[in-house]
């Protein structure tokens, strides 16, 4: 591809935002970013169901921040992957609100033919739910599956780590641009996913902060690559609930680790195993159901069973855990904002986010992921005055309002506050 095509690209994807679905629509009218360059206003227009930020950022023709960006990327490293190469992944085509593009560091692996398996889980994991993280991640890669996280801390990280200590290979899919660490002691796990052979991907190109926004707009990508997901441990306000509900959007099965009733992070995995989710114990049982499921996707017969528990010494090397958390800076818009290091392939060029640097009003592409309930919550709202559930008039049950308001909190829309309040973020 010429320099000029990928530079097209990248102003596509800045001009519409992520997700929300506007490059589906614009896909079906036009199979070029040139096309769109060259489009008048009228033409645009006539495209059904783009919202008004869609057609003013598509009737901006100046090329300068997209040759910036790609600039940027092979300055850094960066590999830049559009819609239209044949190296996308083509269950990301199939996806309702498909990336633009991706850009990425390490090697892409052939996501055709691999069984893909996306594993999730909270920040503030267990004993517990660690060690089945890390022996369902270590199992089922050393049977050649591959596991797909979003490098969070906590599940997220102790699944990459067990991935690859299992032999196998990891992908991670990440909310910020691919030249910043985040969380900060997640830079050596960076570095070693790539040098493993793994990949870290992202939407998002260099110097984009990691705002909390971000993180789930990026989960569909984490379960549109896979063909199954795995919530190993999930409390009712984890982000990973949120990939589930993605994952259910697409098709995809969707797995949880049982956990003991009373447990902080009992609620989110039971609900969705009452919710129709399939059990994850054992990695055999998911080879045995999977193995002869996708024939260009293989598996092994039998799984190398993990003997002696997760590896700490490999967990503290990558800084999973026993990390050192650095002081916080006020209020969080990111989990306590954390300063950005650099992974091997790439070096930083922005300052690391601040609380204060957290947007006041919630950007467009974030409004169009929302389903019609989560937006008429939010707009029943009021920017600055508490509100109690009862008190939100929609034309919606108080059930479908209350779920709203769950994902809009995990989001990082909405606050809960005390009393049962709540507040817009």
């Amino acid at each position: 591809m010429r320099r000029d095509e990928w530079i097209d690209w990248i102003w596509l994807a800045e001009a519409i935002g992520r997700s929300g679905g506007a490059f589906r629509k614009l896909i079906g009218h036009f199979t070029r970013p040139k096309d769109l360059l060259e489009a008048d206003e009228e033409i645009i227009r006539a495209i059904p169901e783009l919202t008004e930020r869609n057609v003013k950022g598509l009737m901006n023709k100046d090329l300068t921040a997209a040759t910036k960006i790609f600039d940027a990327c092979e300055r850094l490293g960066i590999s830049v992957l559009p819609y239209n190469d044949k190296q996308f992944p083509q269950s990301l085509r199939e996806i309702p609100d498909p990336p633009v593009l991706l850009y990425y560091v390490g090697k892409l692996p052939d996501f055709s033919h691999t069984f893909c398996i996306g594993m999730v889980g909270t920040r503030k994991m267990s004993e517990s739910g660690m060690q089945s993280g890390y022996r369902l991640a270590y199992e089922l890669a050393g049977a050649q599956a591959l596991i797909i996280s979003g490098l969070a801390e906590g599940i997220d990280g102790v699944c990459a780590v067990g991935a690859m200590e299992g032999g196998g290979k990891t992908v991670a899919v990440i909310g910020c641009g691919l030249d910043i660490a985040y969380p900060r002691h997640h830079g050596k796990l960076m570095n070693r996913i790539v040098e493993s052979g793994g990949a870290i991907l992202s939407e998002y190109p260099p110097g984009t902060r990691p705002m909390q926004y971000h993180f789930p707009i990026r989960n569909r990508i984490i379960s549109g690559l896979s063909q199954m997901v795995i919530v190993v441990e999930a409390g009712m306000s984890s982000g990973s609930l949120i990939t589930a509900k993605e994952a259910v959007t697409q098709g995809r099965a969707v797995y949880a680790v049982p956990v003991d009733a009373g447990t902080a992070a009992a609620e989110g995995n039971n609900r969705l195993l009452r919710d129709g989710a399939k059990v994850a114990i054992e990695a055999q049982d998911i080879v045995d159901r999977y193995r002869y499921v996708f024939e260009k996707r293989p598996l092994a017969e039998r799984v190398r069973p993990l003997r002696g528990g997760a590896d700490r010494e490999a967990l503290r090397k990558y800084g999973v855990i026993g990390f050192e958390r650095e002081k916080p800076i006020g209020s969080s818009a990111v989990e306590r904002s954390e300063k950005a290091e650099r992974p091997a392939p790439t070096k930083r060029i922005v300052p690391s986010p601040t609380a204060e640097d957290a947007p006041k009003t919630v950007p467009d592409e974030v409004l169009q992921s929302l389903s019609p309930v989560q937006k008429a919550v939010l707009e029943a709202m009021p920017d600055d005055v508490p509100v109690t559930v009862e008190t939100i008039k929609t034309e919606y049950p108080f059930g479908e309002v209350l779920a709203a308001l769950t994902v809009l909190e995990i989001s990082g829309i909405v606050r809960k506050l005390p009393g049962s309040m709540y507040g817009k973020a």
